[in-house]
């Protein structure tokens, strides 16, 4: 006979849903770690904040993907006959249900704004795409790899522009931004995807935009300001006014080394 009860209703209950949200927050776990809990319409799931998101160990190992990397090391160093390591149907499943644990705390860690985690948990993806796109048995597999990379490139990009943000490094974030769109051009070139270059992408576009608007309001140096004011000045034919804006622009870039 069952001396606790298991049923969660009453934790559904003290944590309302809202359709098209993400709820997430942070316990405690029984086992004095945290845990990630994310409310979802039919329930809640419930991820590790260390290694692998569903606590298992495959193999012995922290995860699948580190598993898959101990075999293709080890294949190369005893293989005597030439043939290629591969990954077959199953595995190349196995590890897309990892990166799909991987996604969900990738994207809980967005909400709550622990960009390294949401940084080292993209990292971890990309390196499954990696491993299905070089040594899939099956060009399926491969294309499937193909087509995720976009998206977990553009949340790597965020990751690491937000991280930024938040220290108020604007400079940095607009770098990571751009540096961040050339790569995924590439990435859509290299897949023949030129329609997406062109703004079909919705990853591409996004980051566009972000960028402009970090542009946009990141906080002026010294020097443009001064050039915003020259320019108001002159428009409004404040020359005296302009003058002396100009001389204290041309005294700041003579004190620059």
């Amino acid at each position: 006979m069952r001396t606790t009860s298991e049923d969660i209703s009453r934790i559904l209950e003290d944590w309302d849903y809202q359709p098209g949200q993400l709820k997430v927050r942070v316990i405690d776990g029984d086992d004095n770690g945290k845990k990630i809990q994310i409310r979802m319409d039919l329930g809640l799931m419930q991820l590790e904040w260390e290694g692998r998101p569903d606590g298992h160990r495959p193999e012995d190992r922290t995860s699948l993907l580190d598993y898959h990397r101990e075999r293709h090391v080890d294949h190369e160093k005893t293989n005597i006959d030439g043939h290629p390591f591969t990954l077959s149907r199953e595995e190349c499943w196995s590890l897309s249900q990892e990166a799909m644990q991987y996604y969900w705390r990738r994207i809980s860690f967005f909400e709550l704004k622990e960009y390294a985690r949401a940084l080292a948990d993209a990292d971890h993806n990309l390196a499954i795409l990696d491993m299905c796109q070089d040594f899939a048995e099956h060009d399926e597999d491969r294309q499937i790899a193909d087509q995720y990379r976009v998206f977990v490139t553009s949340h790597r990009i965020q990751a690491r522009a937000l991280a930024a943000l938040e220290q108020e490094r604007h400079e940095h974030a607009l770098q990571v931004i751009t540096t961040g769109i050339a790569e995924i051009e590439d990435i859509l070139v290299a897949q023949d995807e030129l329609e997406g270059v062109d703004g079909d992408c919705p990853e591409l576009k996004f980051l566009r935009d972000w960028e402009k608007e970090v542009q946009d309001t990141r906080p002026r140096t010294p020097q443009e300001t001064l050039r915003v004011d020259l320019q108001a000045a002159v428009e409004d034919e404040k020359f005296e006014l302009a003058a002396r804006l100009r001389d204290r622009l041309r005294n700041i870039e003579k004190e620059q080394p």
